[in-house]
C-alpha cells in the first residue's frame, strides 16, 4: 500500500477490506463468541492496518497479518475482559437499537455458530482451533501454523486427530 495518493490508500484499504473482512469476521467470532466485540475487534485491525500503512508495504503476506493481528486483537480481548462465557442470544436480539434485520442477522450467525460450537467444544482446545481455522477460514496449514506459532506438521495432525473424532462422534450417533 502506497502512501502516495491518500485516495488511493483508500481505495486500495477498501480492496483489502472487502477482500478479508468476512474471514477475519468469523475467526474473531469464533474466538470471541461475540458478534458486537468481534466487529469492533476487526474494525480495530483494520483501523491500525490503515495507519500503519507506511510500514506496510515490506508486508509479504496481507491476508497473514490481518490473521495474526486479530488472533493478537482476540487474546487481549479475553485478558481484558476475562469473558468465559459466551453472550446471551436474547440479549443480542431484545437491544433496543438494533434493527430488525440487524437482529435476523444476529440470529442466523449465533445459530451457525452454535451449531458448530457443539461439535467443536467435544474436542481439544488446540484441534477445534485447528480444524476452525482451516475449513472455516480456509486457511492453509502453513498460514495456520504461522498464526498459531507452531510446526506445520502439528497443525496438520491437530487437523486429522480433530477430524477423524469428528467422524467417529457422527458415525456413533447415528
Amino acid at each position: 500500500m502506497g502512501k502516495a495518493n491518500g485516495h488511493s490508500t483508500l481505495k486500495e484499504l477498501g480492496e483489502v477490506i472487502t477482500e478479508f473482512q468476512d474471514q477475519l469476521f468469523r475467526f474473531a467470532f469464533f474466538r470471541t463468541g461475540s458478534f458486537a466485540d468481534s466487529q469492533d475487534i476487526v474494525q480495530e485491525v483494520f483501523i491500525k492496518f490503515y495507519q500503519e500503512n507506511s510500514h506496510l508495504s515490506s508486508v509479504k503476506n496481507i491476508k497473514f497479518y490481518l490473521f495474526k493481528s486479530i488472533s493478537n486483537a482476540c487474546v487481549d480481548y479475553h485478558r481484558k475482559t476475562r469473558k468465559l462465557k459466551f453472550e446471551v442470544l436474547d440479549k443480542l436480539i431484545q437491544t433496543s437499537d438494533l434493527q430488525e434485520a440487524d437482529a435476523l442477522q444476529n440470529l442466523i450467525h449465533r445459530e451457525e455458530y452454535n451449531r458448530i460450537e457443539e461439535l467443536l467444544n467435544e474436542l481439544p482446545n488446540e484441534q477445534s482451533e485447528a480444524i476452525s481455522l482451516r475449513v472455516l477460514d480456509n486457511l492453509s496449514f502453513a498460514e495456520i501454523a504461522a498464526i498459531l506459532d507452531v510446526p506445520v506438521t502439528t497443525v496438520k495432525s491437530r487437523f486429522k486427530y480433530g477430524i477423524d473424532k469428528l467422524k467417529t462422534k457422527i458415525v456413533n450417533s447415528k
